[in-house]
């Protein structure tokens, strides 16, 4: 944790503001973070404090003891999200990671949901009054050169296979990464992909924290209002020439593709039900588009018990199915067996937590990572779900229509 140690008295002060207009606006090229999911979100703007950590049950554990010390004004009480806050960015396997979880706590933070508009400064001592300025627009780096990472698609199809083999009733399916880089002769303004993913896929989440930079439709834990929301998510038919009859006995409950999401439905009602008093979730599958993916999806919304706090939840929801594979323990452990590359923070939680607990946290299986040293340097990493009866090869065609329109998003 880094703070200031000249004071000892932390303080917030909220304020409802007028429609800043588009939040992405605000970004910074360095030292900003964000959330945004259409014309909502909340953007972050320089560092208070840091805390570094493995997990986001030690996060939360920090971040509430954080809390009890900051002497908070507000305008708006009870307005979720408001107040002081922290974006939060999670490595996909701490236990065998190199990169360290992260939680930072911004100076300022811009909102606007439900109809509200905030604006929250923080700094000890005293506050100051000095609005954040809209910024000059990003400029596109110049000189794009995309190159293999670790994994090659040789590499890919090998691991594919090996992990064919061993899958049954006791391991179902597993994820598996490809990575790529993404080298630049200028450096890389992480507010241009944030736009980029925005203007192109304005329903889902836009994220940068920490480097960590994407868009999404895969959300981990949504916390706010007095509910909580995670969204099981899993593929559709794809790569089939007509895959029409496959999606609609899907979206019916039938068949492969919904027997597997079913089966990751289950899982994710299970892990969400000690966190509590009722849950509730669909009988049947709807339909997400994201890119090339066809994604079936359920959203299983609770009622929290009075003690729920957002990072708790994702603690035990993650790694979720969608980025590991099911059930997601075994997953993992076949991922560091056979995978062979360090995901870093791509396909972990990233989001935002407030004072109260509540927050909102994603992930994905396709994300990139500017690297912490070079500016110049994205890593960029891509997933796709293997299960026993799949074609190898027709699953690697897949992937490289993924890793195409990804690379469209950094282009």
């Amino acid at each position: 944790m880094i703070v200031n140690p000249g004071s000892s008295r932390l303080r917030a002060r909220t304020v409802a503001i007028p429609d800043p207009g588009s939040l992405q606006r605000y970004l910074t090229p360095r030292n900003s973070m964000c959330l945004l999911h259409g014309k909502e979100g909340i953007v972050g703007l320089g560092e208070i404090a840091r805390f570094e950590t493995d997990s986001p049950g030690a996060a939360d554990v920090w971040w509430e003891a954080f809390c009890a010390d900051i002497e908070n004004e507000t305008e708006m009480p009870g307005v979720h999200g408001t107040g002081p806050l922290a974006f939060g960015s999670f490595t996909f396997d701490g236990d065998r990671s190199t990169s360290p979880s992260v939680m930072i706590v911004p100076e300022t933070v811009i909102g606007r949901r439900a109809g509200y508009c905030w604006l929250t400064q923080m700094s000890y001592d005293s506050v100051h009054a000095d609005p954040p300025q809209v910024q000059p627009p990003p400029r596109k780096p110049t000189g794009l050169e995309v190159s293999d990472g670790v994994i090659t698609a040789e590499g890919w199809v090998e691991r594919a296979t090996q992990v064919r083999e061993i899958l049954g009733e006791d391991l179902q399916c597993v994820l598996l990464m490809r990575d790529l880089m993404a080298h630049t002769d200028t450096p890389v303004d992480p507010r241009w992909i944030v736009k980029l993913c925005a203007d192109v896929l304005p329903g889902s989440w836009t994220y940068l924290v920490q480097g960590a930079v994407g868009t999404t439709s895969k959300l981990v834990v949504r916390q706010i209002d007095g509910l909580i929301t995670t969204r099981t998510l899993t593929h559709g038919p794809g790569g089939t020439i007509d895959p029409v009859p496959q999606l609609l006995e899907a979206l019916h409950g039938r068949g492969f593709y919904a027997r597997q999401h079913q089966r990751a439905v289950r899982w994710s009602e299970e892990t969400l039900r000690p966190f509590c008093r009722s849950i509730e979730g669909s009988p049947f599958p709807g339909l997400v588009t994201a890119a090339s993916d066809r994604l079936l999806a359920t959203d299983i919304t609770g009622a929290p018990l009075p003690t729920t706090r957002s990072l708790a939840a994702v603690a035990a929801i993650h790694p979720a199915p969608f980025v590991s594979g099911l059930p997601p323990w075994k997953a993992v452990e076949t991922i560091a067996e056979v995978e062979g590359v360090d995901r870093g923070r791509i396909s972990g939680p990233i989001g935002w937590i407030d004072s109260e607990g509540d927050g909102e946290w994603v992930t994905d299986w396709r994300g990139a990572q500017i690297d912490a040293t070079d500016p110049n340097l994205v890593h960029v990493f891509v997933g796709q779900p293997v299960a026993r009866d799949d074609d190898v090869n027709l699953l690697a065609a897949e992937l490289e229509e993924r890793i195409a329109s990804t690379l469209s998003l950094v282009r």
